[in-house]
Order: C-alpha cells, then structure tokens, then sequence
C-alpha cells in the first residue's frame, strides 16, 4: 500500500495537468484574436484644418492676340493672402489592396480696393484711382482610387489615380459704371499619385502623398502639383492626429479661344488633422 498510493498521487497530478492544459487550450481557442497593433478597418474619416498662405497671379485676356495686365490678385486687388481652410475627406478600404477616397476643399475670397495702376480685365480697363470689387472663388472635388502595392505591419505603399474636378470663378468691376458677369471654369482633371506610411513606434508615424498633373490640350498647358507630408500620434487603434505641412498649386496657361488668360494660385501651409478608423 505504501508504494501504491505514490503512484496513485502521481497519476492524479499528471491527470490535472492534463484537464488544465485542455482547459486553457479551449479558453484561447474561444477568446477572440487580439487586435493588430493598426487597425485600418473599412472606414476612415478625417477633417483637416489648413492655415494656408495664399499667392496668386491671373490674367484674363479679351482674346488669344490681346493680352490682359498679368496682376498679383493680393497686391494689385487687395484679396486675403491666407486663409483657415477647414476640409474633409472620407476612405473607404474594401479590401487589403484598395483604397477610394473621397476629398474637398475651396477657397473664397473677396476684396474692394482703389488701385494704382492701369489693369487691361477682359475687354474692360481700370484706371488708376478707381475703387474696383473683385472675387476669386476655387472649389475642387477629388475622387481617388489607390492600389495599396506593399502593406506591411510597420508601413504601406500605395499608387494612385485620382479625377479632381475645379471649379474656377473670378471677377473683376468697378460698381460706379459697369455691370459684369463673372468668369467660370470647370474642368475634371485626372491626377497620379503614390503614398506611403511608415510607423516608427506603436504611436509614431510618418506619411505622405504626392498627386501631379501635367498637360497640354487644344492651346492649353496646365499643371496641378498636390503634396503633403505629416507626423501622427495615434492615441488607440481607433483615433490618429496628425501635424503637417500641404501644398497645392495651379498652373494654367490658356490661349483658347473662348477662354484666354493665364491662372497661377498657390496655397501652402502647416496643417492640423484627426482621423477615426470605423
């Protein structure tokens, strides 16, 4: 009896460790998986505030062979030269490798000033001494679609092809003796692109994007260059801020003929965003 019963102890042990190991083996296979350390989910949202310093430089022609005066729209008509742009953009990730984004912004700006120089607009000329109202309003809508090429756990790059479409408003009168309607352009440009992020810790990234356009159709030349760089803090899997810096600039050189002039807006500046991961 005396040696039995170690035996009989032994098998009991061995025995509760077995039940335990498959107990626990049981429990983990229920639990779910633990989150990955990013979450990118389906559904991204982010607003963005930009503090955007703003340069432009315009020229409206009367036709291809008369000129207008080339004016610098701050200095010469008195318009903003920065602006807090707020802007929003939605992205939607149907599948590891896709990504479509949608995205906005515009600027308006207004300004009555008395000039100091002879200005050809159109087929009107402003003298010095005349008080002339003017507008410039930019509106632009972008439709994204991005193949992801490299998704790793520490970063991703992506290539993108993009179809932004700008709507251009300006004008130029002086209220006293003249009544005019004011300039209009839309046009949907197709852009390409790359983007990429790399995740320095578990909170600390870094990304950016670049878009460019490049043309020269029926006695048009234009470019659209779009960059941005940032740093984000993400502060859980669900919730990122970021700070940076966005570029935007429009180069357009028309000698259509029902559209002539030159257009040349440039807005630059630091930006501040948060995006929610749905």
């Amino acid at each position: 009896m005396s040696q039995g019963f170690p035996r009989i102890r032994l098998l009991c042990i061995a025995a509760g460790l077995f039940v335990c190991a498959a107990v626990s083996a049981q429990t983990s296979a229920l639990s779910p998986e633990p989150k990955p350390r990013v979450i990118e989910d389906r559904l991204r949202v982010e607003v963005t505030l930009l503090g955007a310093g703003i340069d432009t430089r315009m020229r409206i022609d009367e036709s291809p062979t008369l000129p207008g005066t080339e004016v610098d729209a701050e200095d010469d008509f008195g318009l903003d030269d920065s602006a807090l742009m707020p802007q929003v953009e939605i992205t939607l990730l149907p599948g590891k490798h896709n990504l479509l984004r949608l995205s906005g912004f515009s600027s308006r700006r207004s300004a009555s000033k008395i000039i100091d120089k002879e200005i050809a607009f159109d087929d009107e000329v402003f003298e010095p001494g005349e008080r002339v109202d003017s507008k410039l309003d930019l509106t632009l809508f972008g439709l994204t679609y991005g193949y992801r090429i490299l998704v790793r756990d520490r970063g991703e790059l992506t290539a993108t092809l993009g179809i932004q479409v700008a709507h251009v408003e300006a004008n130029a009168l002086v209220r006293s003796r003249m009544v005019r309607e004011p300039e209009t352009g839309v046009a949907p440009l197709p852009m390409i692109g790359i983007e990429g992020r790399y995740d320095f810790t578990d909170h600390w990234s870094a990304e950016g994007r670049l878009q460019y356009l490049g043309a020269n159709v029926d006695d048009v030349d234009g470019s659209i260059i779009d960059a941005r760089l940032a740093v984000t803090w993400r502060m859980n899997p669900y919730l990122v801020f970021g700070l940076g810096y966005r570029s935007f600039s429009v180069d357009i050189d028309s000698k259509a003929e029902d559209n002539p002039g030159l257009v040349n807006l440039k807005l630059a500046g630091p930006l501040l965003f948060a995006r929610a991961s749905l």
